[in-house]
């Protein structure tokens, strides 16, 4: 069997950056596959799916089509093997669709998850405030997948199917995200995250743009310091997980009521760290937990706490200025003091 990392060998061999198919091929194979795994024809055709969300390789499918073939025909003649390429839809022989009305896409997407289950599986379809449908399928061992779909589909068999079906997270019955699958998520408009998840560690890349760019690459890192993954992860689970269970969610409460009491105790070193927390607290409200009535609160308490502890600090610090400027001006200068008191000018300021 002809494994991905022969092929990408052989498009390295002849300069992938001479042209833009041959470079987002390469690209592509090397972020979202690893060099070990058997070569498929579905693979390839997951290739030419996420080149057909493009408008730029929409608008030259027979370039990028021909192309490709012509390197998987070479390929094949290299390494004196078959890889069977009649099982793989090429675009120039690809229908797109882009579904208009919403209503459709819900229809869509349901009918197309039905056909994904197995007897004993659930589904629940939602649709997103970024105008795309969440589809929650919850199987009969329990574990969970959450699942994304955009406007966009095809037809096979005579029968729509999203264009781009595998961005997906995959949870075990703790719900918790599984250590045994690649995940793959949109985080950004075209850009895309596979990732693998272990003991809250992240390891995975980040691939942008037509010609599939790596845009970052971490490995075994903290998930949560990595927000770029992490917040459009928790922005999907609030579909299905309770925030009040959610532990960063909860730390996140924490820390907010943490600083805001120091900061009321006239703690300064708080009042230094305040900016960070409130940053984070900023973030997760535009981005996770969108409109969240307590998250919201928490934040203006700390905002007024800040105010209240920078006003009193401000007085001190102009009484302390008054006491020390009276003491050194000269007594016959006390009658200017009387007329226009320095504390007057400084509130005016």
């Amino acid at each position: 069997m002809l494994k991905v990392g022969q092929l990408l060998k052989f498009v390295s061999d002849l300069n992938p950056q001479n042209t833009p198919t041959r470079l987002s091929f390469f690209n592509f194979l090397r972020g979202f596959a690893h060099p070990d795994d058997t070569l498929t024809p579905e693979l390839i055709e997951m290739f030419f799916n996420y080149c057909m969300d493009y408008p730029h390789w929409a608008s030259n499918k027979q370039q990028i089509g021909h192309e490709v073939q012509f390197l998987l025909d070479n390929f094949n003649s290299f390494y004196q093997q078959k890889f069977d390429l009649s099982p793989i839809r090429f675009p120039q022989n690809m229908q797109i669709i882009e579904l208009e009305h919403f209503a459709d896409l819900i229809d869509a997407v349901s009918s197309y998850i039905k056909s994904q289950c197995e007897e004993g599986d659930k589904f629940r379809i939602l649709p997103d405030q970024n105008k795309r449908v969440v589809a929650i399928v919850l199987r009969a061992d329990k574990s969970l997948e959450v699942r994304t779909f955009d406007r966009k589909f095809t037809i096979r068999n005579g029968t729509l199917e999203p264009l781009r079906k595998d961005l997906v997270l995959y949870y075990n019955p703790e719900l918790e995200l599984s250590s045994h699958h690649d995940h793959k998520i949109e985080v950004a408009p075209y850009i895309t995250a596979q990732f693998r998840v272990s003991k809250d560690k992240v390891s995975g890349v980040l691939m942008r743009g037509y010609v599939f760019q790596k845009l970052l690459e971490v490995k075994n890192e903290p998930l949560q310091d990595q927000t770029r993954i992490l917040y459009p992860i928790k922005r999907l689970e609030q579909f299905f997980i309770d925030r009040r269970t959610d532990p960063y969610y909860q730390d996140l409460i924490s820390q907010l009521e943490r600083t805001c009491n120091l900061v009321q105790q006239g703690d300064s070193e708080a009042s230094k760290w305040s900016s960070v927390v409130l940053g984070k607290a900023d973030t997760a409200l535009e981005n996770v937990f969108l409109g969240d009535k307590l998250l919201t609160l928490l934040a203006r308490d700390l905002r007024h706490a800040l105010m209240e502890a920078n006003r009193k600090n401000n007085s001190s610090s102009a009484l302390s200025s008054d006491i020390l400027i009276t003491q050194q001006l000269p007594e016959a200068d006390e009658e200017c003091l009387k007329i226009t008191p320095l504390k007057e000018l400084d509130l005016i300021n």
